[in-house]
C-alpha cells in the first residue's frame, strides 16, 4: 500500500487516468446486461439484415451505396465505420446484444485512452490531463452516448478523434511519418464514424496555435495539418451529399423554435448549464419546443464572452479547453446550418465536454491547498458519476427511458409516442395515456395512436375521422392504415391514392409499400403492384409476407419458376407456410 501512495503521488497523472477508466467501467458496466430501446436500436440492429451476416460485398454496399433499398436500411448518414463495427459485432457476439453494449464501452474506454496521450503529447501537464479525462469520464451527459447503442458513432467518432490528434502529435514532435499516417486515416474514419467528429479533427488547427511548445518546426507542423485536413475534406464529400439529400440539414421544413440569433445564444446557455450538471438529463428538452429562456439566452452570451477573453489569456491548458469546447459546440449550436432532426441533444455533448473538462481541470490546479484541490475533485467526481449513474439508468427499458423525456419535456409529441409504442410493445392499455398526451401536443403520430385505440374498441367511425385527420396531416403511417381500410372497405380508388401518398412521404416505410401492392392489385394495376411488393422486399427481404406478396404479383404476370422459389422461402413460415404451400400444389 505504501508503494502504492508513493507510485500516485510521482506520477498522480497517470493515477488519475486510470481512476478515470475505473470509473467509467464502473459506471456503465451495468449496460452490457441489457438489450436493444425502441429509439432507432431496432433498424439499425435488428430489422438491418444488410448488417448481420458479414461479407466483403456488405462492406462494399456499406462503403459505396448512397442510394438505393440498402441505403434506407443503412439510415440517411454515410457512417460506414459504424456500420461496420455493428457487423464486426454480429460477427464475434451473434444476437446477444450485452456483447453490442460492451463493446460501446470498450470504445469509451479507448477514447478516454488516446486523448489522454493525445492531450499529453500535445504539452498539457500529465496531472491536468489525468483529471479532465476523470472529469469526462463521469460527464452525465456522456450516458446517451455509452449505454445507447445507436450512439455508438459518436464514440467511434470520439475515438478515432482522439487517435488523429496522438498520431498529428506525435508527428509534429519529431515522430516518423507512421505517425501522420496514422492522424490521416483516424481522422478519415472519424469522419465516417459521425459527420460532427469532424471538428473535433478540426480543432487540431487551433490547438496548435494554442499548445506550440512541442512544435520541432512550423513546416513539420504545416505538412501535417494540410494532410490531415486534405483527407477529412475528401471524406467528407460522400457525408455532406447524403445530409443534404436527406434534408438532415439546410432543410427549411423543420423551423428552429426562435430565431437564429436566439438559438444559437439559447443553446450555447443550454449547452453550458448541461456541462456543470445544472438539468437532469433525457432525451428531451423543453428548448425543442418552446426555444430557450430568458437565462439560457444570458448564460449563452456571458459564455461567448468568457471563452474570448480565457483564449487571450497566457495559460495554454486553459486556451486549449476553450478551443475544444468552441470547436465542438459549432456544428451543433445552429451558427453554420441549423440540424432539423434534433434541436439539442445529450450526446452532441461528447466533444465540447472534453473541452469544459479540461477547463475544469485548469480551475481546479489553481487551488493552492492540495487537500482542499483534493475535496474538491472528489465532490465534482462524484457528484457527476451520481448523476451519470442515474443517466444511464434511464436507458434500461423503454417504459423508463420515454417517461423521463415527457417529465422533462411534456410539450414533445414525439416523446408520447414512443411512449405509447414502447405499452404498445408490452401490451399495456394506452386510451389513459393517448388522452394525456393530445392535451399536450396533437402530434400527427398521437392522433394516428388514438385513432387505432377508436378502431381497437369497435368505433370504427371515430377511428376512421382520426385517422383521416392524421394522414391529412402528413403521418405517412396513418395514410398507409388509411389505404388499407379504404382497401378492405372496397374504396380502391381512395386506398390506391392513399397509399401511394404514404410511400411518397416515407420511401424506406415498408409497410406502405406492401399496402400499395395489395391496393393496387386489387384494382388491376398489376404492374404498379409488382413494382410495390418488389420495392417491400427490398427494403425487408427477411419478412415473409413480402416473399409471398412479390410470389402473388409474379404469378399474376406469368413469371412461374420465380414466384416457386419465393414461395419456397417462406414453407417454414407460421402464418404463411400453409397458404405457401397450397399454392405449390396447384402450379
Amino acid at each position: 500500500m505504501r508503494s502504492l501512495i508513493l507510485r500516485i503521488r510521482r506520477d498522480p497523472g497517470t493515477a488519475l487516468f486510470v481512476l478515470a477508466l475505473l470509473a467509467a467501467t464502473a459506471l456503465y458496466a451495468p449496460a452490457i446486461s441489457r438489450g436493444l430501446v425502441n429509439y432507432d436500436d431496432p433498424w439499425l440492429y435488428r430489422d438491418n439484415t444488410l448488417l448481420h451476416h458479414p461479407s466483403w460485398a456488405a462492406v462494399v454496399t456499406v462503403f459505396t451505396d448512397l442510394d438505393s433499398p440498402q441505403r434506407f436500411q443503412l439510415s440517411p448518414e454515410y457512417l460506414p465505420i459504424r456500420d461496420v463495427s455493428v457487423m464486426a459485432d454480429y460477427a464475434v457476439w451473434g444476437a446477444w446484444y450485452g456483447g453490442f453494449h460492451l463493446t460501446n464501452l470498450v470504445v469509451y474506454l479507448a477514447a478516454i485512452a488516446l486523448w489522454f496521450f493525445a492531450l499529453t503529447e500535445l504539452g498539457i501537464p500529465k496531472p491536468l490531463a489525468g483529471l479532465a479525462l476523470l472529469v469526462w469520464a463521469v460527464h452525465p451527459s456522456h450516458a446517451e452516448s455509452v449505454a445507447w447503442l445507436a450512439e455508438r458513432k459518436g464514440l467511434l467518432g470520439m475515438m478515432f478523434a482522439g487517435a488523429c490528434t496522438l498520431g498529428y502529435a506525435k508527428f509534429r514532435a519529431g515522430k516518423g511519418v507512421a505517425w501522420l499516417l496514422l492522424g490521416v486515416s483516424c481522422g478519415v474514419f472519424a469522419v465516417w464514424s459521425k459527420a460532427i467528429a469532424a471538428f473535433a479533427v478540426a480543432a487540431i488547427a487551433p490547438l496548435e496555435l494554442a499548445l506550440p511548445e512541442r512544435r520541432t518546426s512550423a513546416k513539420r507542423s504545416l505538412a501535417g495539418l494540410v494532410a490531415i485536413g486534405g483527407a477529412a475534406l475528401l471524406a467528407y464529400i460522400p457525408v455532406v451529399l447524403l445530409a443534404i439529400h436527406w434534408s438532415i440539414v439546410g432543410s427549411t421544413s423543420a423551423p428552429l423554435p426562435a430565431s437564429r440569433v436566439a438559438s444559437v445564444l439559447g443553446v450555447h446557455g443550454f449547452y453550458l448549464e448541461l456541462a456543470s450538471g445544472a438539468v437532469k438529463n433525457a432525451v428531451s428538452y423543453p428548448i425543442s419546443n418552446a426555444g430557450p429562456s430568458v437565462l439560457q439566452l444570458v448564460l449563452g452570451a456571458l459564455g461567448f464572452i468568457a471563452l474570448l477573453v480565457a483564449l487571450r489569456t497566457r495559460h495554454a491548458a486553459l486556451r486549449a479547453g476553450c478551443v475544444i469546447w468552441l470547436l465542438g459546440w459549432l456544428p451543433v449550436g445552429h451558427l453554420l446550418l441549423p440540424l432539423q432532426m434534433v434541436f439539442v441533444a445529450d450526446r452532441y455533448q461528447l466533444v465540447p465536454s472534453l473541452g469544459f473538462a479540461l477547463i475544469v481541470a485548469f480551475a481546479i490546479g489553481k487551488i493552492v491547498r492540495s487537500q482542499l484541490r483534493v475535496a474538491v475533485t472528489a465532490v465534482i467526481v462524484l457528484a457527476f458519476g451520481l448523476r451519470a449513474l442515474d443517466a444511464q439508468a434511464s436507458w434500461s427499458t423503454n417504459e423508463f427511458l420515454w417517461q423521463r423525456a415527457i417529465a422533462s419535456n411534456p410539450d414533445d409529441g414525439n416523446s408520447w409516442a414512443m411512449y405509447l409504442e414502447a405499452l404498445d410493445e408490452q401490451g399495456l392499455p394506452t386510451r389513459t395515456v393517448v388522452e394525456q398526451a393530445l392535451t399536450h401536443s396533437r402530434l400527427p403520430r398521437l392522433v394516428l395512436h388514438a385513432a387505432l385505440n377508436e378502431l381497437a374498441e369497435g368505433h370504427p367511425d371515430e377511428g376512421l375521422a382520426l385517422m383521416t385527420e392524421a394522414a391529412n396531416r402528413g403521418e405517412p403511417r396513418a395514410m398507409a392504415n388509411l389505404a388499407n381500410l379504404d382497401a378492405d372497405a372496397g374504396r380502391l380508388p381512395e386506398a390506391l391514392l392513399w397509399a401511394r401518398r404514404a410511400t411518397i412521404a416515407q420511401p424506406s416505410y415498408a409497410n406502405a409499400h406492401r399496402i400499395r401492392g395489395k391496393a393496387a392489385r386489387l384494382a388491376g394495376e398489376r404492374d404498379e403492384s409488382r413494382r410495390a411488393f418488389e420495392r417491400a422486399y427490398l427494403l425487408e427481404p427477411d419478412v415473409a409476407a413480402n416473399r409471398f406478396n412479390l410470389a402473388l404479383a409474379y404469378l399474376d404476370s406469368g413469371r412461374v419458376i420465380d414466384a416457386k422459389k419465393l414461395l419456397t422461402s417462406v414453407l417454414g413460415d407460421r402464418l404463411l407456410g400453409g397458404q405457401a404451400r397450397s399454392l405449390l400444389a396447384r402450379l
